[in-house]
């Protein structure tokens, strides 16, 4: 498999979200016309995405429910950011210890090795992306969002300081 098969690969999958998040995508992720109360994400893959890297600067790494309880999130390939999508693997890859490959072995790994590699990438994001929702939904239910255009920097940096690890 090629570097860029190994790419197109992640990218078809559609990560996961557990589906009390829902209320959280709603307020704070624009899907359609509806305003909401604060400064809101366009697509709601770039709250997904924002919320991975709060997972990880705050080192939250929180399982999903049963499948039951999580929805399809857009498959990657079609958030429409491309030099985003290719920040993201280039975090998930910096971390590959973690996601459990050496990438002196990827090269010579048969397929069904691949795609328990490229499972464990996503759950990785589902799980880290998890993390950092939890995180805005506590600070959504305790009422600590402001309505701010920088809302979201402000929370960024908010967990980058506290952040040692990253």
């Amino acid at each position: 498999m090629t570097s860029q098969e190994f790419k197109d690969a992640i990218l078809i999958k559609s990560p996961r979200f557990a589906l009390l998040h829902e209320p959280l995508f709603k307020a704070l992720a624009n899907k359609g016309k509806t305003k909401g109360q604060f400064s809101q994400f366009g697509p709601q893959y770039e709250l997904y995405i924002y919320a991975f890297y709060i997972g990880l600067h705050i080192n939250s790494r929180r399982s999903l429910p049963d499948r039951d309880r999580t929805t399809d999130f857009v498959k990657m390939n079609m958030w429409k950011r491309g030099q985003i999508i290719n920040f993201i693997l280039f975090t998930v890859f910096s971390r590959s210890e973690e996601i459990g490959f050496d990438w002196a072995e990827l090269e010579h790994m048969d397929e069904k090795s691949l795609e328990e590699v490229i499972r464990n990438i996503i759950v990785f994001i589902e799980e880290y992306a998890n993390g950092g929702l939890f995180f805005l939904k506590e600070k959504y239910d305790n009422d600590e969002l402001s309505n701010s255009q920088y809302l979201f920097m402000d929370l960024l940096e908010e967990v980058v300081k506290k952040d040692n690890n990253f």
